[in-house]
């Protein structure tokens, strides 16, 4: 049994969020400190030889990510630039598609603009560190769980 900080109110193991009071419960994230693109750290060397691969996977997008997963499919370094181009392909994929199809609507198209350009920020951070052969996970879609 759990019980809401909030509130007070006993809930089940399961719960996520309090039936009482709407408070979000804290999960245990102790049991994994570190995400799990952290856990395999690549060699200087690694980083060195295929910071190209890491590098196009941001430049060239769907395209970049075959060539890099097939120019140097054993790289971590390489293997986690894919995973964090394919989020945020996966996120532009989703803004674009819902502005298109509400584009009959003012706000839902505004909206998507402006996320676009926040994705391309992104993209542009990401680029950066892959530059600098850095694996750091970039803001906002490092909370996105799926491709850990």
């Amino acid at each position: 049994m759990k019980i809401c900080p909030n509130c007070g109110a006993q809930l089940d193991d399961s719960n996520t969020f309090c039936t009482s009071c709407g408070a979000a419960l804290e999960t245990d994230v102790v049991s994994d400190p570190q995400p799990v693109e952290r856990a395999e750290e690549p060699a200087e060397d690694d980083i060195a030889k295929n910071k190209l691969f890491g590098i196009i996977v941001y430049v060239a997008s769907v395209l970049g990510i075959i060539v890099a997963l097939l120019g140097a499919p054993d790289s971590p370094f390489v293997r986690f630039h894919v995973r964090q181009a394919l989020k945020l392909t996966i996120c532009e994929a989703i803004v674009a598609v819902a502005s298109v199809l509400l584009c009959w609507t003012v706000i839902v198209p505004v909206a998507g603009a402006i996320a676009g350009i926040i994705l391309l920020v992104v993209t542009v951070i990401c680029f950066i560190n892959a530059c600098k052969g850095r694996m750091e996970e970039p803001p906002i879609v490092k909370n996105i769980g799926f491709l850990k």
